[in-house]
């Protein structure tokens, strides 16, 4: 989803882009949209920073048929009587958020790739060397081992294939948007340091006995945090973290059990919890990188930052990075500055840094906070979040920072498109 928002995002900009995609996301599709309306499909949720950016890109009246909207969070604490209520309303806006199912998004994207002129696909690729310092000095030499290559608009484009057969291209600048174990950060010598939750994320989709009406719930639990996200069909989408002791046996349990577990950790506001899909378990941890960029490369998404999934925040963050490097490419391109070279990228992570900072910090801290049982802790939070709901200023912070606009906003997040679009490259 990343790497794919930040080939369209990009194209824009007068540049040729390269996409380089290890599956083919058609292979054992049944339709033409790649995708399925299951019960179990997972969901993400944008923020509201984050649906201006798609809806700068033009690509928002394909993916809002999809959504659902968050027009308010519930956040309280299992056992406390303190509570916080977040509206849109309270801030003049239709929706927080919304909640978007990733496999009927994902062809959505697919599709505006391919009607790009300045985006050459290859997939089903695999990049087997990267050397930022063959040809010339600016640039970097990406060697893949390739299945498909799809030049669609640009088939006279001469691409260099080694004795092999193999492909190899070169640019200014490679982005790594392999994922939290960044394969590409390894080739380039990234150190990454991993810091363990000691808690496993419980994943699946619920149906409540009542109506959500678009309301999303954050509820702290001993174990660890409890999220529900709305979604279409009054179902919901489930984050349950907990120990992996625990996530382990509620693993096992078979539907009723399990949902009789979920109902007491969660409570009645939604009434009972009557069905429950296929569940995944996987770990937490925060992954960050010693740094962001290496010799013409730059990681982007969860190889740059992979955080706790307490507050929603890792893949929205990443949507921020990505305006944000539309709008340093764009202006080194108006001023015929290289983006690839590592002052470029060190003025891009200095950019960025504030952003990382609060968000990664936010988000660690809420987890930490709301784990821990030391008493004079679990003692304040209720209060604490009582607080909250009750001052307007405070409540205005958490909102905007749930939303994505705490911090300074790059052109697509604003609405505004490069000047630069509409110039053919030469």
């Amino acid at each position: 989803m990343v790497g794919a928002t930040a080939a369209i995002a990009l194209a824009n900009l007068p540049i040729r882009i390269a996409l380089i995609e290890s599956i083919d996301p058609t292979i054992g599709s049944t339709d033409s949209a790649y995708s399925s309306s299951s019960y179990d499909q997972r969901a993400v949720a944008l923020s509201a920073a984050s649906v201006s950016i798609y809806k700068t890109m033009g690509l928002w009246p394909q993916i809002e048929p999809l959504a659902t909207a968050i027009k308010s969070i519930h956040i309280s604490d299992k056992g406390r009587f303190g509570f916080t209520r977040l509206n849109a309303n309270d801030h003049s806006l239709d929706a927080l958020g919304q909640v978007i199912p990733l496999d009927q998004t994902g062809p959505i994207l697919w599709k505006a790739i391919k009607d790009r002129s300045n985006i050459s696909l290859f997939c089903p690729a695999k990049i087997i060397k990267v050397d930022p310092k063959e040809q010339s000095k600016n640039n970097i030499v990406i060697h893949l081992e390739v299945e498909g290559y799809d030049g669609h608009k640009r088939e006279q484009e001469k691409v260099p294939i080694d004795e092999r057969g193999n492909v190899n291209i070169n640019g200014k600048l490679l982005l790594a948007a392999d994922g939290t174990f960044s394969n590409l950060a390894k080739l380039a010598r990234i150190e990454t340091t991993r810091t363990s939750y000691n808690q496993h994320a419980v994943i699946a989709n619920i149906t409540p006995e009542k109506p959500h009406n678009n309301r999303a719930f954050e509820r702290f639990t001993e174990q660890g945090p409890l999220a529900l996200l709305p979604l279409g069909q009054n179902r919901m989408s489930l984050v349950w973290c907990q120990s992996e002791q625990n996530a382990h046996t509620v693993m096992q349990l078979k539907d009723q059990p399990f949902l009789d577990a979920l109902q007491l950790a969660f409570g009645y506001r939604l009434g009972c919890i009557i069905k429950v899909g296929t569940r995944v378990e996987y770990p937490l941890a925060l992954h960050l990188p010693e740094k962001t960029f290496a010799e013409r490369l730059l990681l982007i998404g969860n190889s740059a930052h992979t955080l706790h999934p307490i507050a929603g925040q890792g893949f929205n963050l990443g949507l921020r990075d990505i305006a944000a490097l539309v709008d340093v490419i764009d202006k080194a391109i108006q001023s015929n500055q290289d983006y690839g070279d590592a002052t470029f990228l060190e003025r891009y992570q200095q950019q960025r840094q504030s952003d990382w900072q609060q968000t990664i910090s936010a988000t660690d801290s809420l987890v930490r906070l709301f784990s821990s049982q030391f008493f004079p802790l679990t003692k304040l939070r209720g209060p604490a979040l009582a607080l909250v709901d009750k001052v307007p200023v405070l409540k205005k912070k958490i909102a905007e920072a749930a939303m994505g606009f705490s911090g300074e906003s790059a052109g697509l997040t604003r609405g505004l498109v490069s000047k630069m679009s509409n110039r053919v490259e030469v």
